[in-house]
């Protein structure tokens, strides 16, 4: 098997594939550590899935107003991330991080 030394190919590793590889590996750490407070706050049970609002200063700020039912979809789709990296021992995750230049773990 031939080494690929094509610029134009290469440069696309560095400043396309490289740089995504490094920002989905952060959003997987960040993602992880929501998941785990999630877990160990037990804050499904404090956030019903529902559309009651979060009163966290969004209407008088300019933010958008969020519900729980918001947040719990969120938290779904946050968990779904890592389980898919996490799938079959890390095989996704594990080639996500050879990739990755500056994976920030956390």
């Amino acid at each position: 098997m031939a080494d690929i030394t094509n610029p134009q190919a290469v440069d696309f590793c560095n400043t396309k594939v490289r740089t995504l590889a490094d920002a989905y590996a952060q959003l997987y750490w960040a993602s992880k550590a929501v998941v785990e407070a999630w877990t160990a706050q037990n804050i499904e049970a404090l956030i019903p899935n529902d559309g009651s609002v979060i009163i966290d200063g969004s209407a008088t700020d300019g933010r958008s107003i969020i519900t729980g039912a918001m947040v719990n979809t969120f938290a779904t789709s946050v968990v779904a991330l890592t389980d898919d990296l996490e799938a079959n021992t890390n095989a996704k995750l594990d080639t996500l991080h050879q990739i990755a230049v500056n994976p920030v773990r956390r």
